[in-house]
């Protein structure tokens, strides 16, 4: 039986009918408990485990399920998570991890079978690298609450197989005529709708959650205060997303009208049939996104490709970078032009020439 300390605290590590079992002894490890551990609990746990009573001793404080301490855990962080991010991580919780290991004791949950699971997710059910981490992630968060409260030695999540690597996605801007195009044939308030996307570069998330009172015409701003995911109302994704931008001269008509249709509600911009917000961009994707694409003739990007388009298309034309990436809600103006670089149009001049004066 060997004695070991784990994050200050003792553990034991022992084999029984060729089993290794490793258990907490709820101490700190200090040289007094040590001493303790050493001349009474040991000696105690080996007289048991000779005469068959040990297990028996441990059936009063079994195991919990992974199903019964994920309600513990999720009520852990309940306070410290947007309401957002709670409910999608229930969602993955309940879809992929609930079913599959539910109902399996937490020290029974071991890294192969977890790397197995992530194989099976990627291969067969074919969701990306990028998915299956936000699925994992949850599942991680679980083990390592129970791993703090001394439920298990340590978290299997950790050990599990790497992921491939998964290339951003690919940044594929509308043209002009594919802009105009879209809007002419786009139906009921969404031409306005889409104006606002391509002319602003605002999240669609956050051009669901946009209210009148966030719009001033006087000053031609929008305060960027919110986005709606699933259904849920919530701060912007980052700090740096909470942001006033300009209402540009070509976008102002678009809003003009759209005041004209849901102005005098005073709450939403966009109204779905219930006068009330969008549940999410899901509700705008199919049909009403499909559909204009298709009536216009153009090739099928996701809606995300209008930010895209904003940002390559202001970038190209000569605007200031510290001025998109303000609109964009970026955290800091090397994320714009990491992102956007390829778009920098190149004047013609041959840089450097000063140097020919110097070191000639």
């Amino acid at each position: 039986m060997k004695l070991t300390s784990r994050s200050g605290r003792l553990w034991i590590t022992f084999y029984h009918q060729s089993k290794r079992y490793r258990r907490s002894l709820e101490l700190d490890d200090t040289k007094r408990n040590r001493k303790i551990a050493e001349q009474q609990i040991i000696p105690e746990i080996v007289f048991k485990l000779n005469h068959g009573m040990f297990f028996e001793t441990e059936e009063t404080n079994k195991m919990p399920t992974l199903e019964a301490f994920a309600e513990v855990s999720f009520k852990l962080h309940r306070n410290t998570r947007k309401p957002s991010t709670l409910v999608r991580m229930m969602s993955n919780y309940k879809k992929h991890i609930l079913p599959r290991f539910g109902k399996k004791k937490l020290d029974q949950i071991k890294p192969s079978m977890l790397s197995l699971w992530q194989s099976e997710m990627l291969e067969k059910q074919g969701l990306s690298p990028k998915r299956i981490r936000d699925i994992r992630s949850v599942l991680s968060v679980i083990l390592e609450d129970a791993v703090n409260d001394e439920l298990i030695g340590s978290n299997p999540a950790r050990k599990m197989a790497k992921l491939p690597m998964q290339q951003a996605a690919a940044i594929e801007p509308f043209s002009f005529e594919e802009i105009r195009a879209i809007l002419d044939t786009a139906e009921g308030h969404f031409a306005n709708m889409f104006a606002v996307g391509f002319f602003t570069g605002m999240r669609i998330g956050e051009i669901l959650a946009l209210r009148w009172e966030d719009v001033n015409f006087d000053t031609a701003t929008i305060s960027i205060k919110a986005t709606v995911g699933r259904g849920l109302i919530t701060t912007p994704k980052t700090a740096g997303s909470i942001r006033e931008i300009e209402i540009l001269d070509v976008l102002m008509p678009y809003l003009r009208d759209q005041y004209e249709q849901t102005g005098e509600w005073g709450t939403f911009v966009f109204l779905n049939e219930a006068n009330t917000h969008y549940f999410d961009s899901s509700k705008i994707r199919l049909p009403h996104w499909k559909n204009a694409l298709e009536k216009a003739g153009v090739k099928y990007r996701t809606l995300y490709q209008m930010r895209h388009t904003f940002a390559s298309m202001m970038i190209t034309n000569g605007e200031n970078v510290l001025w998109v990436s303000s609109m964009m809600g970026h955290t800091t103006p090397e994320m714009t032009l990491r992102r956007y670089t390829r778009y920098i149009k190149k004047d013609g001049v041959k840089h450097g020439t000063f140097l020919n004066k110097k070191f000639s």
